[in-house]
């Protein structure tokens, strides 16, 4: 089973929203969310920014049909890939 890690920084009713069209789509077995993560990035102008997003991981048999999904209806949640 495959995990994909993905990054959310709106609110968490619409999150949940993405969550249960992700099940109910029967293209995930599982979905775990973490709140309040932190992302520190630096900006052109050498000042740092911090922005709080959620991290939710989502499980599945069907990786590919997923990422196309998630491409299709959902264009602003950041795949994060850790190698």
């Amino acid at each position: 089973m495959d995990c994909l890690i993905l990054a959310y920084k709106w609110t968490s009713r619409n999150l949940r929203k993405v969550i249960v069209s992700i099940l109910k789509s029967w293209l995930a077995k599982n979905v775990k969310k973490m709140n309040y993560i932190q992302n520190y990035s630096m900006t052109d102008d050498k000042k740092i920014k911090k922005e709080e997003e959620k991290i939710f991981l989502v499980y599945t048999q069907h990786k590919e049909e997923l990422q196309n999904f998630l491409s299709k209806n959902f264009q602003w949640i950041e795949k994060i890939s850790i190698n």
